[in-house]
């Protein structure tokens, strides 16, 4: 656990919850992602002034996240930017681009604490198997999950795709020994509506790597609620729009987490 990572105690003792607050980067200033798509954070756009306004605030670590650029690709000048200007570990995730093991090992050369794998690298979960198989817990994956008539499907690169099966997914990646997946709702994606938490549950029914719960967080109460699945999985959470529209701080977030553990 990191130093100063928030513990939170369920079935299993010394369990750890831990909380990521996320900047998310595209033409080199902070965005949010709303579904398939992203819109400009107004105030702070500086993705380093953010990042090092939650080190400032107790962060332990950092969600990161390169959108697409315009050309499809991402920019590893500012990811590397952002992850030198912090003290604290990071975790990064390409939306677009990774999808191949030289585009892999480039990204791992900034120094990421962790590398999530993203949408592109969804259409070939044989390829996700063997960059797990090859640099083991320093891999994850993000499940960006869409609800549809079919059950869950994971959302693919590019507005509308469609990356197949959520069970079938994770099934090859639970083999291939995944050990953390970042689980979002895209419906509710920098939506500041609700979370999820029935997804979030679903899926750590199925899996016995970590989860990260994404998307919908909006209050200091969605918080608790997700804290409250700690004991099913539930790993930590990733919380971005709310902390910059002044729904609640991080500090706030950390002080919530502590006494709902």
């Amino acid at each position: 656990m990191s130093q100063g990572a928030v513990s939170a105690e369920g079935t299993d003792a010394g369990a750890r919850f831990e909380l990521f607050p996320s900047v998310h980067v595209a033409g080199g200033r902070v965005v949010h992602l709303v579904g398939d798509g992203q819109v400009a954070e107004l105030d702070r756009i500086d993705p380093v002034e953010a990042a090092l306004a939650f080190q400032e605030q107790g962060a332990t670590w950092l969600h990161l996240v390169m959108a697409e650029e315009e050309d499809g690709g991402f920019d590893l000048g500012q990811a590397r930017r952002v992850i030198e200007s912090v003290r604290i570990d990071v975790q990064l995730m390409c939306r677009a681009g990774v999808d191949d093991e030289a585009a892999l090992e480039q990204v791992l050369t900034t120094g990421c604490a962790r590398f999530n794998l993203g949408r592109s690298a969804l259409t070939d979960l044989h390829w996700c198997a063997e960059a797990i198989a090859r640099h083991g817990e320093r891999i994850g994956v993000s499940l960006p999950v869409r609800l549809t008539e079919r059950g869950p499907r994971l959302a693919g690169p590019g507005r509308g795709t469609d990356a197949g099966d959520l069970w079938q997914a994770l099934t090859v990646l639970d083999e291939a020994g995944c050990a953390r997946y970042v689980v979002t709702d895209v419906s509710r994606e920098g939506s500041l509506s609700t979370p999820n938490l029935e997804l979030f549950g679903e899926v750590c029914d199925r899996t016995d790597a970590a989860v990260l719960a994404a998307g919908g967080i909006a209050t200091l109460d969605d918080l608790r609620a997700v804290t409250a699945l700690a004991p099913r999985g539930v790993d930590g959470a990733l919380i971005g729009r709310a902390l910059y529209s002044g729904a609640f701080t991080l500090s706030q977030a950390l002080a919530r987490v502590a006494t709902s553990t």
